[in-house]
């Protein structure tokens, strides 16, 4: 978590009035102690606020928004049922969606515009928040920002769900499918996003049923080599249904075509790094789906088509529950990021999941 913390005092030093010199130089060696300190409780506090902020079926490729255009080449390939990393039960459909080639809308922590050192507690997006990330490793560059804290959907590039299917900036505060929560709803800062799936879900083109945002932003995008830190936190509901058997994916890493070769999947009860686009990838479990929480995530990722310069590490509320583990992230040469839902066509039951503080950091 990016934590920033600046501190320091000066003391005023005050000569006293004519007199002895016993008393002068008594007045003054007082001073200075005095002087030292508070500007060693300062110090102190300084620190202390410091370290306390701490297999797969065909999909046709949707459309997107006539205003934004399509990446330059998105072929649609079939895809074949996945072998070792597949869930034993129903896989999703190939999402060969095409993110929009558009600029960084988010520029910086918080929409700030800057790029800051990242601590590693207690802030995210600049605004404070209770974390169980504890002290976990992350980037110190900030790259792209999701975290909601403009109140909107405008973070993100193309949202799509049953009732759109385009650009985010259109939707303001969201529908029936997505729609921005307020604190105390939020994990941290003052907003987070609500995803709502019920059965039947489908958008018009086709595929599961879904509710996602996706951003294609410069530096949402990964490519061969890239190092990138990616924080976020879920909220279960209480209420969620067993969704062990059919794909359940919440975030994922997307090629142009094709299965994701990474995602975040709860398909069989859990939550794995998955992503059957890369077919021999192994399957790790991050923890489990924990009804009525707040969850806080970090995942650490190695981006390469090679299975052993590729990797992934993951931390559940600050700590380490997936070791660094090799295997391929990626099938072509780009990743772009979608959050959200997307499950399996006539899944039993509506979800909700509210998800918060999206922030993805590079060494």
């Amino acid at each position: 978590m990016a934590g920033i913390g600046t501190g320091g005092s000066s003391t005023s030093r005050h000569d006293g009035g004519r007199g002895a010199r016993q008393v002068v130089r008594g007045a003054r060696t007082g001073a200075r102690r005095t002087g030292r300190v508070v500007a060693a409780v300062a110090l102190a506090l300084a620190v202390s606020a410091t370290d306390a902020a701490s297999g797969w079926a065909e999909e046709p490729t949707p459309p997107t928004d006539s205003s934004t255009p399509s990446a330059s080449s998105t072929p649609s390939t079939s895809s074949t049922p996945s072998t070792s990393s597949s869930p034993s039960a129903s896989t999703p459909p190939t999402d060969s969606s095409t993110p929009s080639p558009e600029v960084d809308v988010d520029a910086g922590l918080g929409g700030l515009g800057v790029d800051v050192e990242v601590d590693q507690d207690a802030t995210l997006g600049g605004a404070a928040m209770d974390s169980t990330r504890g002290a976990v490793p992350v980037g110190r560059r900030s790259l792209f920002t999701g975290d909601w804290e403009t109140g909107d959907f405008s973070q993100w590039q193309v949202c799509q769900s049953k009732l759109v299917n385009g650009r985010c900036s259109s939707i303001g505060r969201g529908n029936a499918n997505m729609a921005i929560v307020d604190a105390p709803g939020a994990r941290q800062g003052q907003h987070a996003a609500r995803f709502t799936v019920r059965p039947g879900d489908v958008p018009n083109f086709g595929g599961g049923e879904r509710s996602e945002v996706q951003s294609s932003a410069a530096g949402a995008l990964v490519h061969e080599g890239d190092e990138r830190f990616y924080e976020w936190s879920v909220q279960y509901p209480e209420n969620m249904p067993d969704v062990s058997g059919r794909y359940f994916i919440i975030l994922q890493w997307h090629s142009s075509s094709g299965s994701p070769p990474l995602a975040i999947d709860l398909s069989r009860g859990s939550v794995d790094i998955g992503g059957d686009g890369v077919k021999s990838a192994p399957r790790r479990t991050i923890g489990p789906i924990r009804r009525g929480q707040w969850v806080d995530y970090v995942l650490h990722v190695k981006f390469s088509r090679n299975a052993g310069s590729g990797f992934v590490e993951a931390w559940e509320n600050g700590k380490q529950t997936v070791q660094r583990t090799n295997r391929a992230t990626m099938v072509d040469g780009e990743n772009y990021l979608k959050q959200g839902i997307y499950r399996g066509s006539n899944s039993e039951g509506t979800v909700a999941l509210t998800m918060d503080g999206l922030r993805v950091t590079a060494p």
